[in-house]
């Protein structure tokens, strides 16, 4: 139970994100873009005082639920919540400051080592270079068949 609260948690958070950004963005210039440029999975945070672990998220992510952002080249960004797609833009403001544009809403997100870190009314939100798991359709369809008998 305590699981699964962490993970709707995260969830929530991600979702007001998407609908609390505020601003406008342009297509990312120069070299600082390469920099955020690629793929980042929610790899931990904290909502509402409460904690979402690295080990928390993993968990998530064999369930297939899970949150990441695509920065493609050219600055155009998709942010994926359990499954749900926006897609917006990306504009590289230095070489460790990111702003992020999703339904005509911005927020900024900056470098901290190897994560990129987005803080907002009190909540953080850590991702790290990843690769894209499968869509929860999948993993969840995949376990369906692996759990029907055989004829």
């Amino acid at each position: 139970m305590k699981l699964r609260t962490k993970i709707i948690g995260v969830a929530a958070c991600a979702f007001a994100l998407c609908v609390a950004l505020a601003g406008c963005a342009s297509a990312p210039a120069g070299n600082d873009a390469a920099n955020f440029q690629g793929d980042w999975i929610l790899s931990s945070g904290t909502v509402d005082g409460q904690e979402a672990t690295e080990e928390t998220m993993a968990q998530a992510q064999e369930m297939g639920l899970s949150v990441y952002l695509q920065l493609n080249e050219g600055g155009s960004a998709v942010l994926s919540v359990l499954g749900t797609n926006m897609d917006g833009s990306w504009t590289a403001k230095d070489a460790t400051t990111v702003e992020l544009t999703f339904d005509g809403s911005s927020a900024e997100a900056t470098l901290e080592g190897e994560e990129l870190v987005m803080q907002q009314d009190g909540d953080v939100m850590r991702f790290k270079r990843g690769e894209i798991p499968p869509v929860a359709s999948e993993v969840q369809r995949d376990e369906n068949q692996a759990a029907e008998p055989e004829a």
